[in-house]
């Protein structure tokens, strides 16, 4: 049962859940009538009083949101998440909250560097601007994990950029290569930073057609920030998970 102390809480329930595997799964909630969020943005949902923000995959237009959740097993709500079932209730905080948005559709070019449920806002991004691109903007993906079962939307980004190749490229990369978890990995290899970094000198990039996102790991940031950032002059825009 939500305890709902909150008088400006707004109450959703589950109406989806996917299990990807033991530490990750996809959740649908219900979206109240009038709730807005923009790509990018966050979500604060809560439990008995315990709350925690996750970004947004869904698009504005869809009718639920989606969300990207991890199994911290010493956290206070993935625990209780893990527990839940369709049809179950929590709270939602009024307003989505976030400034990880593309507010400047000037670019050419959108690098979007990212690790694990790092991914989530630019999945929003790229459904979104699917629809909504007035310009000639193009998201260059690249996202890093321990293992092949971290990449909770390869499937779908895979099949956006075969359809829409002039609109987004995406390229997954496992650091860990040699575990039994990755057997079946033929995919490229290495660490998402280092892989940005070769990526970049590749590609027709430079600091006036392109802008560089980086989300997930702080580790992973400070490297991007130090070596495409301050060493090579890019924008580099940040938001950092962490568990």
């Amino acid at each position: 049962m939500v305890n709902q102390t909150n008088k400006n809480l707004l109450e959703s329930k589950i109406i989806q859940r996917l299990d990807l595997s033991d530490l990750m799964l996809k959740l649908w909630i219900s979206k109240p009538e009038n709730y807005s969020f923009k790509p990018g943005q966050y979500c604060t949902i809560g439990v008995d009083g315990i709350e925690r923000a996750y970004s947004i995959a869904s698009s504005p237009d869809e009718n639920s949101l989606e969300l990207f959740v991890e199994l911290v097993e010493q956290g206070e709500l993935s625990p209780i998440i893990w527990k839940m079932k369709v049809g179950d209730k929590l709270t939602l905080r009024p307003k989505a909250k976030g400034i990880f948005q593309i507010k400047d559709t000037n670019y050419n070019y959108y690098l979007l560097i990212c690790t694990v449920t790092g991914i989530v806002p630019y999945v929003s991004y790229v459904r979104y601007f699917l629809n909504n691109n007035s310009s000639n903007m193009k998201f260059h993906i690249l996202q890093g994990s321990s293992y092949m079962d971290e990449l909770g939307y390869s499937e779908e980004l895979m099949t956006i950029s075969k359809d829409y190749p002039d609109f987004v490229t995406y390229q997954p990369t496992i650091s860990r290569p040699k575990d039994i978890r990755n057997e079946e990995w033929n995919g490229k290899t290495g660490r998402v930073n280092t892989i940005a970094e070769n990526y970049i000198n590749q590609k027709q990039f430079n600091i006036d057609n392109t802008i560089v996102y980086a989300c997930g790991n702080p580790d992973m940031i400070i490297d991007i920030k130090e070596k495409l950032g301050q060493n090579k002059g890019f924008t580099v825009l940040e938001e950092r998970f962490w568990k």
